[in-house]
């Protein structure tokens, strides 16, 4: 297992006697001067708690036809200078694309695959934009005991025997060839720390299948998803379903727990929408939690088991608890049909900025009312 509890112990603003802690030099290098970094610190020079927003990017943060809700958070971020941290199961590579070609902003980082692969935005002294890897991160997940070669021979085991058992989920690798090349001379480009599974099922069987990957897995974060490209093509009466499966050393949660140990975050939103989102939305301390509008069934599913008060109603913010027994606040979008993606996250945030300062004006008119 992954460990993360000690990562608070670096203080990379400035440089002290964590220096000589194994590991500094290499998130110095990272993380110093980084626009994750310069934004927190202005944070601070104004004597305000550190604030960032840590989303998921596809029906979370970007969306089709929500475009314009992207760019107001984005432009409201750069005005504050709230830093906004992507967490996305898409891999490094193609969100950087997606970057270059305008669709999206430039986050000041990018946690990809997953979360288990991490890139620090930094700004040269001529105005251009390139990303650093936390390459102590990945030292981390390495040292944490994902040995890929072991895992991807379970896989095989899992995929035979779901062949006889359940044939037709028709379970199998995302890209069997690659695996197979890879297996076989390590040569074949691949992601480090993800092994990715289709597969077709019913509510029973997915229950099955789920509970059969965690037997085969049990030291690694599995993590269960509706296929949304495939599934949107299907009639809402369908049982049938597509699903991703992902094999992980760590889930979307850590990541956000690492960096904001790591950066000193106090406070923020981490948003989300599907099945992978859902470990973070639960498990990220004292980060208020958003569900945004559009949200999938498996999200809805898990996030309601954990709340506190099970008939949601139209309440804003509610109440879940955490396994350490703290209780976090969540906004779940009841009104998905009109308010989707960033909308989501738009309104959440709105009442979070309502909600502090009626808060200072309480506290102002206690304070004099003492005096």
């Amino acid at each position: 297992m992954v460990d993360f509890e000690n990562i608070s112990k670096f203080h990379i603003k400035e440089k002290k006697e964590t220096e000589k802690e194994e590991g500094f030099e290499m998130l110095y290098e990272t993380y110093h001067g980084s626009e994750l970094m310069e934004t927190l610190g202005t944070q601070r020079e104004r004597n305000e708690k550190t604030t960032a927003l840590f989303t998921d990017i596809d029906n979370t943060f970007y969306k089709a036809g929500k475009e314009n809700a992207m760019a107001y958070l984005t432009e409201k971020a750069k005005e504050g200078n709230v830093p906004i941290i992507a967490v996305t199961g898409n891999d490094f590579n193609g969100v950087h694309k997606r970057i270059e070609s305008g669709e999206l902003p430039h986050f000041q980082v990018i946690a990809g695959s997953v979360g288990t692969e991490i890139w620090v935005l930094h700004k040269s002294e001529d105005g251009k934009y390139e990303y650093k890897k936390d390459e102590y991160f990945e030292k981390l997940l390495t040292e944490g005991g994902f040995e890929r070669e072991e895992l991807v021979k379970k896989s095989l085991d899992l995929i035979k025997e779901l062949s006889v058992k359940s044939p037709e989920s028709r379970f199998d690798f995302q890209i069997p060839e690659i695996e197979s090349a890879w297996l076989a001379d390590k040569t074949a480009k691949c992601q480090s720390f993800k092994i990715s599974f289709y597969f077709f099922a019913d509510r029973q069987s997915l229950e099955q299948i789920s509970k059969m990957a965690q037997e085969y897995f049990p030291s690694q974060s599995v993590i269960i998803c509706e296929e949304i490209n495939y599934n949107s093509t299907l009639s809402p009466d369908e049982v049938v379903k597509k699903y991703c499966l992902d094999v992980l050393p760590i889930a979307k949660g850590d990541t956000v727990n690492y960096l904001s140990k790591l950066s000193d975050i106090q406070q923020g939103i981490v948003a989300g929408d599907s099945g992978n989102d859902v470990e973070m939305l639960l498990h990220s301390g004292s980060l208020n939690s958003v569900l945004v509008g559009g949200y999938k069934p498996e999200a809805e599913k898990y996030i309601g088991e954990a709340l506190t008060v099970k008939k949601r109603g139209r309440r804003s913010f509610q109440k879940i608890v955490q396994p350490d027994g703290s209780i976090k606040a969540i906004y779940i979008e009841q009104e998905p049909g009109q308010h989707q993606a960033a909308e989501s996250i738009k309104r959440a945030a709105e009442i979070l900025l309502r909600a502090e300062k009626i808060k200072i004006i309480r506290e102002k008119r206690q304070s004099l009312s003492k005096s």
